[in-house]
């Protein structure tokens, strides 16, 4: 059985009512304010993940080949459900609405609305609903990583080296897509944060180690 071990020392402790590390030379821990001289002087132990190794963060690089395996990969599911469901149409008038063409649909009749029904659904399924569901049910599932991490050998947990909920993992997509948007400036944080925490590993309670 593998184990997680939190101690003082090293500018930082465990604290166990929030499960965050905090600096250690403060007298309260500096997320949720408890007295860190009311907690145990012992060490605290956290069960991990079966199989997931915690002893190296992933960093920006080995993330970045990650996220661009995965982008591939995505364009190629949304090719296959768009042909399969006949989303083609939706992304056919939303062609001809960037280029400036008078939008028509698949009959050659002239469409006026602002936001057509055919291009509002293929991007609820092929931008939203796809990558959410791919992102969120593959880093929840056993392998707790994405077919780009399973690649890069990366791993996702939980603060405590569990393997993280659906719904964390879901918030943590949706503010990756905010980190993403904002000049990725939510990404670049990868770089220089203590744990290599993007901001929605931080915002979701998410860390992602190596697994070499």
């Amino acid at each position: 059985m593998a184990w997680k071990q939190y101690t003082r020392g090293e500018g930082g402790m465990y604290c166990s009512k929030c499960g965050k590390d905090t600096e250690a030379s403060g007298k309260y821990c500096q997320w949720c304010g408890v007295d860190l001289s009311s907690l145990p002087p012992r060490t605290v132990i956290r069960k991990r993940s079966p199989g997931v190794r915690t002893d190296s963060y992933g960093g920006a690089a080995r993330r970045l080949g990650a996220f661009i395996i995965d982008i591939i990969f995505l364009i190629f599911l949304d090719a296959v459900i768009a042909a399969t469901f006949g989303l083609s149409e939706g992304l056919d008038m939303f062609r001809e609405l960037v280029r400036g063409m008078p939008v028509t649909d698949r009959d050659g009749n002239m469409v006026t609305s602002l936001v057509p029904l055919p291009i509002a659904t293929a991007f609820a399924i092929l931008l939203i609903l796809v990558p959410w569901i791919y992102s969120a049910g593959l880093l929840s599932s056993r392998n707790q990583a994405t077919l780009g991490m399973i690649a890069t050998r990366l791993a996702l947990t939980d603060m405590h080296g569990n393997r993280a909920t659906f719904a964390r993992c879901t918030l943590r997509h949706f503010v990756s897509v905010i980190s993403f948007i904002v000049f990725c400036i939510g990404y670049i944080m990868i770089i220089v944060t203590r744990h290599s925490q993007g901001l929605h590993d931080i915002v979701a309670g998410c860390l992602v180690f190596k697994q070499d």
